[in-house]
């Protein structure tokens, strides 16, 4: 009986391919997760708070990850509690999407551009305005994110 509780309970851990350095299934992270550990071939998600009524986004800033060790693949949005009819309200996510492609180390730089503070990480860079790095959770002022990518 012991034996089939503890088979269990790691059932769901086999079947999601989750492990210390994530397995081949899709995985998720958050602004807040900076060191990124996942297995060759890969699949993850940086999923990040946005606020398209706010005009709060997100943007892949240079230098881009070394496109060896990560394959870009897009991004996405999902927008929800916006009331009907009203284009650009409510709540939202915005998703980054990477492949490990190769065995080796790579950084991913994120700009978070809330209240209209800008629209591109081009025009950001010019102004000179976010916060090089930003250690904490996305605020009021444009800042980068900075991720490391470990792929074993």
């Amino acid at each position: 009986m012991a034996r089939r509780l503890a088979a269990s309970a790691l059932l769901p851990l086999t079947l999601t391919g989750c492990g210390l350095f994530g397995g081949g299934g899709q995985h998720e992270y958050g602004a807040q997760q900076r060191a990124i550990k996942v297995r060759k071939g890969a699949k993850f998600t940086l999923s990040l708070p946005a606020s398209p009524a706010l005009a709060e986004h997100w943007y892949l800033a240079d230098p881009w990850p070394n496109g060896r060790v990560l394959k870009y693949r897009g991004k996405r949005e999902d927008i929800h509690g916006s009331p009907k009819g009203v284009t650009g309200g409510g709540e939202g996510t915005e998703y980054f999407d990477f492949t490990a492609r190769k065995k080796g180390r790579t950084t991913l730089k994120l700009l978070h551009c809330p209240m209209a503070r800008c629209s591109s990480a081009t025009e950001a860079a010019a102004s000179a305005s976010p916060v090089p790095t930003a250690t904490g959770t996305p605020d009021d002022n444009a800042a980068y994110f900075v991720y490391t990518v470990t792929v074993r």
